[in-house]
């Protein structure tokens, strides 16, 4: 069924028999005659006497009795939380002075880590002529290079012949 056309339903399909809601009362009291008819005496529940009467008593009688719990305080807890972050921070920060003597610098650095470092995160030319800037490179830092002859062959006993020959 659509939606649009719910508003104009002229039969809804539930059907009441004649004179259903005018007999009703007259037929809920004729249940209601043989159910006293039955003699349902014992439903199956009991109610101790004076439940009622005596029940709010009870009640509070136990509410008295719960509120005598011990209380656990939590500042001791947050006490301890505060002093155990000062020493910690103590801790830390003489770790930092006594550790920092020999701290690591550019001069520190092996050449061949700072190389495989490179090659392992494989940057290309681009990136790495990108880092430089034209004013801290010239002509002259590539032409008054000064390589000792030693320096040279220990490079070329060291040096694959297929790089050589790729270069």
């Amino acid at each position: 069924m659509k939606k649009k056309n719910l508003h104009n339903i002229k039969n809804p399909g539930f059907k009441t028999p004649e004179n259903y809601f005018e007999t009703f009362e007259e037929r809920l009291n004729e249940r209601w005659v043989e159910k006293d008819a039955i003699g349902i005496e014992n439903t199956g529940f009991k109610i101790p006497e004076n439940y009622f009467e005596t029940l709010e008593n009870r009640v509070l009688e136990n509410i008295k009795a719960e509120s005598k719990t011990k209380v656990v305080q939590l500042k001791p807890k947050r006490t301890w939380y505060y002093v155990a972050g000062i020493a910690a921070s103590i801790v830390l920060l003489f770790s930092l002075i006594l550790t920092n003597k020999n701290g690591i610098s550019i001069d520190n650095l092996d050449t061949v880590a700072i190389e495989s470092y490179l090659y392992q995160e494989e940057y290309s030319n681009e990136e790495l002529a990108s880092l430089f800037q034209m004013g801290e490179i010239s002509e002259t830092d590539f032409i008054d290079v000064n390589i000792s002859e030693e320096t040279l062959n220990q490079y070329l006993e060291n040096i694959d012949t297929e790089d050589l020959i790729l270069e």
